[in-house]
Formats: C-alpha cells, structure tokens, sequence
C-alpha cells in the first residue's frame, strides 16, 4: 500500500476554495468589498510565497458574523454541496479512484481550513488533514491549531501521517499545481505537477518529474 495525497485548490478542485468562498461572501453581504480586496491582495502574496496565507484567513474568520463558528460551518457546509463540487476535476476523481482501486491510501492535504476541507472530502469519501481555525466557546480566535498545512507544514503532514500507517515516504505520492508545496515534493517518491503554477512547471521539467494537466 501506498499513499496518494492530493493537494485541494487547482489540484482536485479547478479553481482556488478560497477565492471562491471570499466571492460567496461577498454575494451574501458578509464582507465588505475592502474585505475582499484585502484577500485578493494577500492571494496574491501567498502564490508568490511571500505570505502566510493560512493565518490570513485565520484573521478574517473572526470578522464573518462576529467569528461565530457555528455559523461558518453551516454556511460552508451549504455552500460545498452547492457549490465547490461541482468544481471537482474529473480528470482528478479518476486518478484517485485509480488510487483506490490499488489499495492506496488517498488523502485531501491542504491549506484550506477545515470549515471547507472537512465538508468536500466527506463527499470524496476520504480523509483529510488541513490547516485547522481555532475555536473557544464556538468562536474564532484568529489563532491556528498547530501546523499550518502549507509550505514546510504540508511537509509536517505528510511525514506524520506516512509515519503513522508505516508507509515509507518513497511509497507516497503527491499530487499539487503549487512551488509552495515543494518541501513535501522533494521528499515523497512520486511527485506530480498538476497544472503547475509557472516556477512549478520550471523546476517540474528540471527535475524529470511528472506532470499532469487535470482540467
């Protein structure tokens, strides 16, 4: 057995969970469109690996309907079974059922939090691990649950999880379109551009590795 670990936004998904969640906000009113700009600025930033995109999110979590938790859940909740599969790559689905069909382990890994992860990987029918929102009495706190699951955290994650089904990370494969995402690239047996981000693509074709176009 091995384990197959897919990236969430522009990997199994074709476009950004976040983005579109920020847009879905803003359609029901429940930020405001310098809220929106601000994320779009700090997208930004984040693809170009100049900031903790994660903890922004974090941040703006505390200001949707007074950071009440329980609300969050119920909105995404709605909104991923409305909305955010239908985004799913067909071209990904196969290749994880393919996962599957060889007894491979196959995982969501993702920056995302889990008030969106949680919902979409139920209706994969898989498991997860992602960058967790903290919350106290069902509110936000703006703070982060241990690792961030992105950048040398991502990496964190799937050493851990490798580790705890004794599966060598030589067995592992990862699926991801982000150059964030090279600190667990560089240690996993099968690496896997798909629809890599241009400095991906680059350092993809410079090391032979495979690359995918999924949508």
């Amino acid at each position: 057995m091995g384990i197959a670990f897919f990236d969430l936004d522009k990997t199994l998904l074709r476009a950004s969970s976040s983005s579109l969640y920020v847009k879905h906000l803003w359609r029901k009113r429940l930020i405001s469109l310098r809220e929106v700009l601000w994320v779009a600025w700090v997208s930004a930033q984040y693809t170009l690996n100049r900031m903790d995109f994660p903890r922004a999110m974090a941040r703006l979590s505390q200001r949707i309907k007074g950071g009440d938790a329980h609300f969050t859940q119920q909105l995404c909740e709605a909104w991923v079974q409305a909305e955010l599969v239908h985004y799913i790559a067909p071209k990904a689905l196969t290749q994880l059922r393919e996962h599957q069909a060889r007894g491979d382990l196959v995982m969501v890994l993702s920056a995302s939090t889990q008030f969106v992860v949680a919902p979409l990987a139920a209706h994969l029918g898989i498991p997860y691990r992602c960058t967790e929102l903290e919350v106290v009495d069902g509110r936000f706190t703006g703070a982060i649950v241990g690792e961030a699951c992105f950048g040398s955290g991502k990496r964190y994650w799937g050493e851990r999880v490798a580790a705890e089904h004794g599966v060598p990370l030589r067995e592992c494969t990862f699926y991801t379109d982000s150059y964030t995402d090279l600190p667990l690239l560089e240690v996993v047996g099968h690496p896997v551009a798909v629809n890599p981000d241009w400095k991906l693509a680059r350092y993809a074709a410079q090391r032979g590795w495979r690359i995918e176009y999924f949508y």
